[in-house]
């Protein structure tokens, strides 16, 4: 094999494990620590750690600017995040929240399609359908064959996790046709806006619900270091290189590896039990996105817009 094949192919690895590891971080973190405390922590160090490589710059920010990442922060980290968090830290299992979230693409394309005609929207909510199809075949399994009684809100909030990142993704695409100038401020910036961001409104809900903590276990300060180290920085820095070598469709791709990966880590590191229904849900939740994806191949062929 090429040495740039296999670079690639490892970068590919990495991405995937990155991406995966915020789950398992998640659960790690919570079993010690409120949601709050732990993202708290999180992007306090996340912040700490991309300010001196974006100090020397801030006085140079516009008012566009600041406005664009706030509100990507809001929705892509701080929404998407509380909400993933919550519900792990309510029993939801780490690989369960991964199918859930990995609605996300099909959410995007059923909204975006709004302004398409209606035979190509319809094509997108038939994959959203299935998907959440999927999705149901997963929590149908926990009722009927465990004993896991979980609240049905938890299953909700991955579900709303997606529906802000659908809606940050939206968001970007439009700034991106708009050609504004602060959709495209390198990668450090935007990455430290978003994250002061996050940082800001987890310090004011968090005090404001006295929900902030110091704390004492070990754990949950390994779990602020691998969810810094791993989810965020290899994470985006992996996302990076690959944009850079590969189309936006086949990294956007790779995502949809991430259930699979975070359920059998899970059940490696927390004993978390692999079911058929799950391996059912998965498969049923990818052929949603493929058949989202294979109009999206042929609407661009057609030169449908």
């Amino acid at each position: 094999m090429p040495r740039h094949a296999l670079y690639l192919l490892l970068l590919q690895a990495v991405f995937v494990l990155s991406w995966s590891s915020g789950f398992i971080g998640a659960r790690l973190g919570t079993q010690d620590a409120g949601a709050i405390t732990l993202l708290f922590w999180r992007f306090l160090l996340v912040t700490a750690c991309l300010l001196p490589f974006v100090w020397r710059r801030l006085r140079a920010l516009t008012g566009a600017q600041l406005r664009y990442n706030a509100i990507i922060g809001f929705l892509s980290q701080f929404a998407y995040l509380v909400s993933v968090y919550i519900a792990i830290r309510g029993g939801l299992p780490a690989g369960i929240a991964a199918i859930i979230c990995a609605l996300q693409p099909l959410i995007t394309a059923a909204l975006s399609a709004r302004g398409n005609h209606e035979r190509s929207g319809l094509q997108e909510w038939i994959g959203l359908a299935i998907g959440f199809a999927g999705v149901g075949i997963v929590i149908a399994g926990e009722y009927v064959l465990t004993d896991n009684r979980i609240h049905p809100g938890l299953y909700a909030l991955p579900l709303i996790s997606a529906t802000t990142l659908s809606i940050a993704t939206l968001y970007q695409r439009r700034q991106s046709v708009l050609s504004t100038d602060h959709s495209r401020d390198g990668q450090l910036m935007p990455l430290f806006l978003q994250s002061a961001t996050t940082l800001g409104l987890l310090a004011m809900v968090g005090l404001s619900m006295n929900a902030i903590a110091i704390p004492a276990g070990a754990q949950v300060w390994i779990a602020v270091v691998w969810l810094t180290l791993f989810s965020t920085f290899i994470a985006y820095l992996s996302l990076w290189g690959l944009l850079k070598r590969m189309s936006a469709p086949r990294v956007s791709a790779l995502v949809y590896l991430e259930p699979p990966v975070t359920l059998f880590w899970a059940a490696l590191m927390f004993g978390d039990a692999l079911r058929w229904t799950t391996y059912v849900s998965i498969l049923v939740v990818a052929a949603g996105v493929l058949i989202m994806r294979r109009h999206a191949r042929q609407r661009v062929a057609c030169g449908d817009a």
